[in-house]
């Protein structure tokens, strides 16, 4: 009798839509606070509690579920409150910056 092995998990990035595998991409939650607001954070371990969404590192995705608002539906919480300058400092340091600025003229 053979072992059977199971393929690895794959997820769908919410910024582009595509697919890859979960170990290369970024795990998002919705918890709540003290004042009942629930606000998007990393899930770095993969063990949080709650629905999850999943994000490429890539500015660019990041950017693309921001301007569609797809983190609301994609935790299924349309209030659920993104900072996105938190979530693309923890998604590895890309930030929204003009390229132009800090330059100087």
């Amino acid at each position: 009798m053979a072992l059977r092995t199971s393929a690895p998990p794959v997820r769908t990035c919410i910024g582009c839509r595509q697919r890859e595998l979960a170990a290369q991409m970024v795990k998002f939650v919705a918890v709540r606070g003290i004042d009942d607001t629930a606000h998007v954070v990393v899930d770095e371990r993969g063990r949080l509690p709650g629905r999850g969404a999943w994000l490429h590192r890539d500015d660019a995705c990041l950017s693309l579920a921001v301007r569609r608002r797809t983190f609301g539906a994609a935790l299924r919480d349309r209030g659920v409150v993104v900072n996105p300058e938190d979530l693309a400092e923890a998604i590895g340091g890309v930030a929204h910056e003009d390229p132009l600025r800090g330059q100087d003229r």
